[in-house]
């Protein structure tokens, strides 16, 4: 389960919001959105950054959630509405989030690549560089297509064996609570999480008018998703050290 590691609700703390008074946008009451050459300003807080490659079917809404969870506005099926535009090329996005680990306030840097299928298709370079020293692999599908979550399947052992051990993270977009008509079933989920010991993330559907009528609910539901990633790489990070420890160890008896 999540919230061993990370503080879940650390946000709505008097603590955490003092801190995410750096990432709001006074005009707006909603999330700053960073660009690559800026960041917050947070005095004697530790960083640390992470690199996550977004993957996915086109159309799943990989870049469409990277900017939901930059606290970018609304413009596409990340699970709101808008014309699906496939990304050209290779994207980078920087997503600043403070979480609580244990008694640490750190800041994290999660560096989200990107990249359209047509071009990785096209272009051998792109998927080695995408996937070099990536710490997490985020697998995006859509609860409107059938076939998404079997495309995880399928696509995770390919991902997961690499060199650099990157930690799996399964999102699901456009996802309605009480929708039958979903092509995706709860059954199915919970299947998928049994066989592949990953818990699924769900990013609830929105729309422009939903998400500018209330910003703190949606930096509530982002927030969620935000601290579970950054706690899964925080673990990533321990598991990955330990083993080292045990290494050295073996190799000096």
């Amino acid at each position: 389960m999540f919230g061993n590691v990370v503080k879940l609700d650390w946000q709505s703390t008097a603590e955490g919001e003092t801190v995410m008074q750096h990432f709001y946008n006074p005009q707006t009451n909603g999330r700053r959105f960073f660009g690559l050459l800026e960041r917050p300003v947070l005095p004697n807080v530790e960083e640390v950054s992470y690199k996550l490659f977004f993957v996915g079917k086109s159309g799943a809404g990989k870049s469409a959630t990277i900017a939901r969870l930059a606290g970018a506005a609304p413009n596409s099926d990340g699970g709101g509405g808008g014309e699906y535009v496939e990304t050209r090329g290779m994207r980078k996005s920087n997503i600043y989030w403070p979480v609580k680990v244990w008694d640490r306030i750190i800041l994290f840097r999660l560096q989200c690549w990107d990249a359209g299928d047509r071009d990785v298709k096209k272009f051998g370079y792109m998927l080695p560089v995408c996937k070099d020293e990536a710490d997490a692999v985020v697998f995006v599908f859509s609860f409107a297509d059938p076939g998404g979550l079997t495309d995880v399947s399928t696509n995770l052992p390919a991902y997961m064996d690499d060199k650099s051990k990157p930690a799996p993270i399964v999102i699901g977009t456009k996802y309605c609570p009480g929708d039958f008509t979903a092509k995706i079933t709860v059954d199915d989920i919970d299947e998928f999480e049994k066989t592949q010991n990953i818990t699924v993330l769900k990013m609830n559907k929105r729309t422009a008018g939903a998400a500018d009528d209330d910003p703190g609910l949606e930096n509530h539901q982002t927030a969620y998703t935000l601290n579970v990633i950054c706690e899964q790489l925080w673990i990533r990070d321990q598991n990955y050290i330990l083993n080292q420890e045990i290494g050295s160890s073996s190799q000096t008896v």
